[in-house]
């Protein structure tokens, strides 16, 4: 029986630039954590955020049904294609904010003239709608798993305090590539998965057409 892997929480601020504290590691085998309500919710209805954890910008869902909790979804490192994480996490939250109304059903990947990207299906538009670009010879599941881990790994139902996409001396180069903003030949991602598609409804309040099972 796969293993269920509970989406952590973090306790946010107001919604804005404000540094907010880390998030606590996933949980596993039915365990839960105590809801925080120590953090009003969003007063304009808005659900994905951008905001900052431990320094690291960070995309985050505020559901309807619990106000006072956020869950930590994506987390845009540098991944070069000469976007800041700070511009990327402004963009991703704004476009799964945009979809959001569609009512969200898989995370893929798939290409956009020319170019790979990572991309959403919603119930009302089967169409993979961008959600950002893979930088030019980034592997884009690889990436997709890198940017949303916290996502991918509570869907393949692993314990985890922070997912290495890359490891050793792999690691070290594939980080003076992204400096460089180059794709180091001989360096290969590593996948957390081959799965082509996430299944984002458990992460999901019921509100936003989801099943909330990750969400408690």
């Amino acid at each position: 029986m796969a293993q269920k892997a509970l989406l952590t929480t973090a306790a946010l601020g107001l919604m804005g630039s404000s540094t907010i504290a880390a998030p606590t590691p996933f949980e596993v085998n039915g365990k839960q954590l105590e809801p925080d309500r120590s953090t009003p919710s969003p007063i304009d209805g808005t659900r994905f955020a951008c905001n900052v954890i431990e320094g690291n910008y960070t995309v985050v869902y505020y559901p309807e049904s619990q106000p006072d909790q956020a869950y930590a979804w994506a987390t845009p490192t540098q991944l070069g294609g000469g976007w800041t994480p700070e511009r990327r996490c402004n963009e991703i939250s704004r476009r799964l904010e945009l979809y959001r109304p569609d009512r969200l059903q898989a995370l893929e990947t798939s290409v956009e003239n020319g170019y790979d990207i990572v991309c959403v299906t919603t119930e009302f538009d089967p169409n993979c709608r961008i959600v950002f670009t893979v930088p030019p010879g980034q592997d884009p599941i690889a990436t997709r798993d890198r940017v949303f881990e916290n996502i991918a790994v509570a869907d393949s139902g692993q314990r985890t305090d922070g997912v290495v996409t890359f490891a050793g001396e792999d690691d070290i180069f594939s980080r003076i590539g992204e400096a460089l903003n180059l794709n180091l030949p001989g360096r290969q991602q590593r996948r957390m998965s081959d799965r082509p598609s996430i299944d984002l409804r458990p992460f999901l309040d019921p509100a936003d057409g989801g099943t909330g099972a990750m969400l408690r």
